[in-house]
């Protein structure tokens, strides 16, 4: 499948060379017939283009709340992952286990079509993650020493993607997406962490808890999407694929969204989308990083999510706003790990 996506994107410069620019009754007629399902879920990047000339910024907001572990599709206890091998040295088996875990997401963004077959976009993403976890002694009974917290926040990637239209008729609205994203976060971030043997110890935090990983990488996607009347049925397939690393990266990923969306009114859409999302493995290691902990191993990120998401976009008389909550349906999870319990996406954008 996503070889053929590559063969798709040599074809656009041969369909942009043929068509035929948009005039001025065609801009009119654009404009005429906006609604609020002419974005669609917030949840998504790159999910439209613009015409010549259309320029939008754009500002969201993302809270991903994460707690239970998983092995599997199954769910773990604190005892059952005290019993499991600790692979980056002493002790013997793991021994802080977290709990429970909230990530935030501020992304700036920007489009511009220089023409009617073009878009650029480009996007600047801040983090902060906050991790709470729990120490168990090391041997023996495995009585509880305490809890602690750790956190990081900063610049996480920024990224920069051309849109390519395809088709544009009778409702129906076909682009690729191909770009670059640079994981430009530290990756040597470090905290104080609560140690089995009850001392408080400054060291470099597992990955998760990592704002970029120093990596390149490539970013592709098809979207499709097909109004009719008051309805709008949508698709997208998207990939990461890293192309340069430092010590480790995280794993590549391959994504497919369905959405569905109506018009409530002239300046209301509500929408409904499923997002299915296959991630590998970290890849590489930092040997620096050891602690007796799940997310210090590469092996333990991953896996495969089904999600579901009901949304609302709103049109203002500058711009338009959108809200998207989600919950995950199935979790099969590269593990021990924590799995997402829910997660809420806002945003305004405006055009001009």
């Amino acid at each position: 499948m996503y070889k053929s996506f590559y063969f798709s994107l040599f074809l656009v410069f041969s369909i942009n060379i043929s068509a035929e620019p948009m005039d001025h009754m065609d801009h009119m007629d654009h404009m005429k017939n906006h609604s609020a399902k002419m974005h669609g879920p917030i949840g998504l990047m790159g999910d439209h283009f613009h015409r010549k000339g259309e320029s939008m910024i754009s500002i969201r907001y993302m809270k991903m709340y994460m707690n239970h572990n998983y092995l599997g599709t199954n769910k773990l206890m604190d005892l059952n992952i005290l019993e499991l091998p600790n692979p980056t040295g002493m002790p013997k088996n793991l021994s802080v286990v977290p709990q429970d875990m909230d990530m935030d997401m501020v992304m700036l963004g920007g489009m511009y079509a220089p023409s009617d077959y073009i878009t650029l976009m480009g996007m600047i993403m801040l983090e902060q993650k906050s991790m709470d976890l729990r120490t168990y002694k090391p041997m023996m009974a495995r009585d509880i020493v305490g809890d602690f917290s750790t956190r990081s926040s900063g610049l996480s990637s920024i990224s920069l993607s051309l849109l390519f239209k395809i088709l544009d008729s009778d409702g129906s609205k076909f682009h690729a997406q191909l770009g670059l994203e640079n994981s430009s976060g530290k990756n040597d971030l470090k905290d104080n962490v609560l140690t089995p043997m009850g001392a408080i110890n400054e060291m470099i935090l597992p990955y998760g808890m990592q704002l970029g990983d120093k990596s390149y990488t490539l970013l592709s996607a098809l979207t499709y999407s097909k109004t009719y009347e008051k309805w709008k049925f949508g698709s997208q397939i998207k990939s990461r694929i890293n192309v340069k690393n430092d010590q480790w990266n995280f794993g590549d990923s391959y994504e497919t969204n369905l959405w569905l969306q109506r018009d409530l009114n002239q300046i209301t859409a509500w929408s409904l989308r499923l997002k299915f999302q296959d991630i590998e493995s970290i890849k590489g290691n930092n040997k620096n990083i050891n602690a007796p902990v799940q997310t210090a191993n590469p092996l333990n990120y991953g896996g495969k999510i089904l999600t579901s998401g009901i949304g609302l976009n709103i049109m203002l008389p500058k711009g338009s706003v959108g809200l998207e909550l989600y919950k995950p349906i199935s979790q099969d999870l590269h593990g021990p790990r924590m799995g997402m319990n829910w997660g809420l996406q806002a945003g305004y954008h405006v055009s001009f």
